[in-house]
Order: structure tokens, then C-alpha cells, then sequence
């Protein structure tokens, strides 16, 4: 089968592109170092010609402020078009668990997305859009579409690898300091559980679409695992959200000084201060979606960094 993959060189896209061409499929990766451009449909339209499935992962994640909604709303419209012109079979389309906005004391299912006035950052809010421009090309365009939680698992260490960028740092700092006391609670899924769960959307109906997660739990739990299966000595300490917002500001300037992508953000920390719940019982059910235990995924994980 004829695929391609857009964002194919990025954290998630280059382990489902690995996993694709493992299963023998042609994949078409989209990117901007292979010399394509979403903002440019003259750039890749040639590659959907004669795909059958299109992924499209390729959108702008980053912690500072960026041209958002120019990349993932008009970027992903150009995209959109395109395959429609190519009329290719489905079309996959991978969202954010940010477009539920915060569980609260709740747990997500599919059925609790509904609209939303207020946004946490631009990239919450340009995510939202986009997703209302995917639904409202289904008339032309079967398609899929797919809401991951928090990703973590080996992989290029890239802005969207945020929790292993964050492991690392605990590691060097022998510190883990946590908002919210470390008490919020959030969905976890392994990048090749995620994988996977993509994977099995190939041949299902259009239309029909799925949160693809792990387990939910705290991050205070997250940071004593990692304490667990990495061998590392490091303290976890749980702020109070003055502190939290206190150390966003701390983290902005000593980014600045030395030229590094910042973990978080004043702009950003609110975000972090809120539960993300889901459920993927509905990808369990259909999907047959098994993903590991959050201690199995980060046992792998922490190996990987242990090796590097």
C-alpha cells in the first residue's frame, strides 16, 4: 500500500513511518528537510498522487510563541485540499487531547468534545480550529480522526519529546519539582502503543474517531516510577502553584540566557496545573488497542536514556 506521512521525520511521524515500511508499505514522508513546505502546496502535491492513505502529523509544536495557526490552520487546509484533489481512500488526521480542554475531576471519553471559548496558549487554540476544519472537509474526504494524550518513549529528542527532555532533567539535576504538588493528574501513552493504535486505522470506516492513550496518573506517581526503573537518585519535590509559576518565569530567562527550548512558560504553566483524564475505552473495544502499563513504558524509556 501507497502511504504517506506527513511531519515523517518528527517524534511521532519517524516511528510510524519506521513501523510502516517494517509492515511493507511504500511511505511517502512529507518534511521540511526532504524540501517540502505545507505553506507551500507546490512543495508536496505531487507526493499524494496515487497514495491511499494519508497521515498528517505535521503541525508546529514549541514552547515560545510561533506562527501557530499559520502552520497547524492554513498549513493543514492546504493539505486538506490536496488530498481531496488527489482523492485518496482516508485520510488520518492526528489531533491533541488539548482540543477536550481540562478534565477536571472527570474522565474524557469522545463524547465530551464539544466547544470551547477559552484557550490555554495558541497551539491549544490552533489545534481546536483545526480540528473544526477536518470535520468540516468529511463530506469530501474520509476521514479518521485521532486524539493522542502525552506521549513519552525513545525518539528524537525534539519540543514534541517533551517528557523525556523532562526525565533528562531530572537526571541532571537530581531534582524533580512538580506543579501542583505534583497532585494533577494526566494520560500517559507510549509512542509505540500509539503507533500501533494508528496503524490499525488503516482499514477501519471513515468517521469514526478515537482517543489513543494510556494510563491516567499523577505526576507525582510519574516521577517515583521513573525513580524506580531508571537508577537514578533524584528528589521529588511538589510545588505549591505560586512556586510553579514562580519557577515558569525562572525557566523563561535561563532559556533565554543559554539558547535552549524552555520546558514551560508563564504564558504556558496554567496549562500544567490542570488534570488530563482520558479514557480509550472505545479504541479498546473497536481497535483492539492494548496499550503497556505506564511502569512497562517507562522502564523502556529510561533504558533508552540510560544507553544514550
Amino acid at each position: 500500500m501507497t502511504l504517506v506521512v506527513t511531519g515523517g521525520t518528527g517524534f511521532i511521524g519517524s516511528a510510524l513511518t519506521r513501523r510502516l515500511k517494517s509492515a511493507g508499505h511504500s511511505v511517502r514522508t512529507i518534511s521540511r528537510s526532504q524540501g517540502h513546505d505545507i505553506l507551500n502546496p507546490e512543495s508536496f502535491r505531487r507526493e499524494f498522487v496515487g497514495a491511499e492513505v494519508i497521515f498528517h502529523l505535521a503541525a508546529l509544536v514549541q514552547s515560545r510563541p510561533g506562527p501557530f495557526e499559520e502552520v497547524n490552520l492554513h498549513g493543514l487546509k492546504n493539505v486538506l485540499q490536496a488530498a481531496i484533489e488527489a482523492k485518496v481512500r482516508k485520510f488520518i488526521y492526528v489531533s491533541s487531547f488539548t482540543v477536550f480542554g481540562p478534565s477536571r475531576d472527570g474522565i474524557h471519553n469522545e463524547e465530551n468534545l464539544g466547544d470551547r471559548d477559552n484557550f490555554f496558549h495558541d497551539y491549544d487554540r490552533s489545534k481546536f480550529l483545526g480540528l473544526q476544519l477536518v470535520k468540516g472537509c468529511r463530506s469530501d474526504l474520509p476521514t479518521n480522526i485521532v486524539f493522542p494524550t502525552v506521549v513519552f518513549g525513545p525518539g528524537e529528542v525534539t519540543e514534541g519529546n517533551i517528557m523525556v527532555r523532562l526525565f533528562r532533567r531530572w537526571f541532571s539535576t537530581r531534582i524533580a519539582t512538580l506543579p501542583a504538588k505534583g497532585l494533577v493528574e494526566w494520560n500517559f501513552v507510549y509512542l509505540e502503543d500509539l503507533v500501533t493504535g494508528l496503524m490499525s486505522l488503516m482499514e477501519r470506516p471513515a468517521d469514526e474517531d478515537f482517543i489513543l492513550g494510556g494510563e491516567n496518573a499523577s505526576l507525582r506517581l510519574v516521577a517515583e516510577q521513573v525513580r524506580m526503573v531508571s537508577g537514578r537518585s533524584f528528589f521529588v519535590v511538589g510545588l505549591p502553584n505560586w512556586a510553579f509559576r514562580a519557577s515558569c518565569h525562572l525557566e523563561d530567562w535561563s532559556s533565554r540566557l543559554f539558547g535552549k527550548a524552555p520546558l514551560v512558560l508563564p504564558d504556558t504553566g496554567d496549562f500544567l496545573l490542570q488534570n488530563w483524564c482520558f479514557s480509550s475505552s472505545k479504541a479498546q473495544e473497536l481497535l483492539k488497542y492494548r496499550p503497556r502499563s505506564l511502569f512497562e513504558g517507562l522502564e523502556a524509556t529510561c533504558e533508552w536514556i540510560n544507553e544514550r
